[in-house]
């Protein structure tokens, strides 16, 4: 099976609203996704969900077949939406561990103040722990519902 790595951007974009990132040439913004991509399939617990797979950067393609087939619209759609979902963890992750978020923020008013930015932090922690379940509740629920030694196939 095939998948287009156009169609998984896109299926990227969709779940984020980073107008930084928007913002960017698409030449810069198509390099940095395919290194959230690379990042999204080396991961080992997304990786051994494939028998066979290989990437071609240059066509901008993967072929791939599951070790848990069910069929091939819903295995592309699977795997589209997964790596699209671990895209999305790989795009939080520098925004949660940056050296803004961590020093503290001095703003000149009539008395100089200090803000930890603690609250944003754990939104940012949150959304990545969130992003992660997320990650990991798709490969479990498709593993638990085309178990075939559970008869549920």
């Amino acid at each position: 099976m095939t998948s287009s790595y156009n169609d998984i951007y896109s299926r990227f974009l969709n779940k984020i609203r980073d107008y930084e990132f928007a913002g960017l040439p698409e030449p810069t913004a198509t390099k940095q996704m395919l290194e959230w991509l690379q990042s999204a399939i080396s991961v080992p617990y997304i990786y051994r969900i494939f028998n066979t797979f290989s990437a071609d950067d240059e066509i901008a393609e993967m072929e791939y077949t599951l070790t848990e087939s069910v069929n091939e619209y819903s295995d592309k759609n699977f795997v589209e939406e997964l790596l699209a979902y671990q895209m999305m963890v790989c795009w939080l992750e520098p925004k949660v561990y940056t050296t803004s978020l961590v020093n503290q923020m001095v703003t000149n008013n009539k008395e100089s103040r200090f803000f930890a930015q603690a609250n944003h932090l754990d939104q940012l922690r949150n959304l990545l722990s969130d992003s992660k379940n997320k990650v990991r509740s798709l490969l479990r629920d498709r593993g638990y519902i085309y178990n075939s030694y559970l008869g549920n196939r």
